[in-house]
């Protein structure tokens, strides 16, 4: 019983003084274990995150190739849309207040007016001359950009046939000469995302282009059509 006493009250002294550095190393060695938790998590999360991604766009690719009639690609072009446009055009489509083309309208009014003004190279890969600047005047571009952004619906400006000469009388374009500018063909939305775009708004940029698959673009064009008004 003596000896026990002994050992007990040595240990006892022992912690005493190394309280401290116990304490210390305790306190390190939780606060490690306890990042290692939460770092293992915050992977686990990731993964998560990414393995829903993929598979998302798995099923969506796997719903496209069975898209056979326009109601079936609506509906994956608006799960296409949600999942890759939204974030920047808003979910429906609008543009989130004027920090991205609102797909609600072929194309804005002032948008048409800088590119009538300005000219515009973009899509040069299918439409090599691009759009040169000032073919009219201003009080011309005016009228014009206010028909083009209403879908060329009423009276047709007396420039008009500047535009028709590329972009087809009907506004409907003209395939390696200038794009649809009446609505959203399957071949401008294909562009866009291949090409990218600049505009008055800002720059889109071509990060999606490898990730969707043709039926995709196609259900996506045939989506945006739709909301179009």
């Amino acid at each position: 019983m003596g000896v026990t006493y002994k050992n007990n009250r040595c240990s006892y002294i022992f912690i005493i003084k190394y309280r401290r550095k116990i304490m210390k190393y305790f306190f390190v060695g939780g606060f490690g274990l306890l990042v290692i938790i939460l770092f293992s998590k915050v992977i686990v999360a990731l993964e998560l995150v990414n393995l829903d991604t993929f598979s998302t766009n798995a099923e969506l690719k796997l719903s496209a190739v069975n898209a056979t009639n326009e109601k079936k690609l609506k509906i994956i072009g608006k799960q296409t849309y949600e999942v890759f446009c939204s974030s920047c055009h808003g979910m429906n489509g609008e543009g989130n207040n004027g920090k991205a083309h609102n797909h609600t309208k072929r194309i804005a009014e002032k948008t048409v007016l800088d590119i009538i003004q300005n000219g515009s190279n973009n899509f040069k890969s299918i439409y090599p001359s691009g759009m040169p600047a000032g073919l009219v005047n201003d009080t011309d571009a005016k009228e014009l950009a206010k028909y083009v952004a209403n879908s060329l619906k009423g009276k047709k400006p007396k420039s008009w046939m500047v535009c028709a000469t590329c972009h087809d009388e009907s506004g409907e374009g003209i395939s390696y000469v200038a794009p649809n500018i009446k609505e959203y063909s399957d071949e401008l939305v294909a562009t866009v995302l291949k090409n990218g775009k600049k505009g008055v708004i800002g720059t889109m940029p071509d990060f999606f282009w490898e990730k969707l698959s043709e039926m995709q673009i196609k259900a996506l064009a045939t989506y945006i059509r739709s909301i179009q008004k």
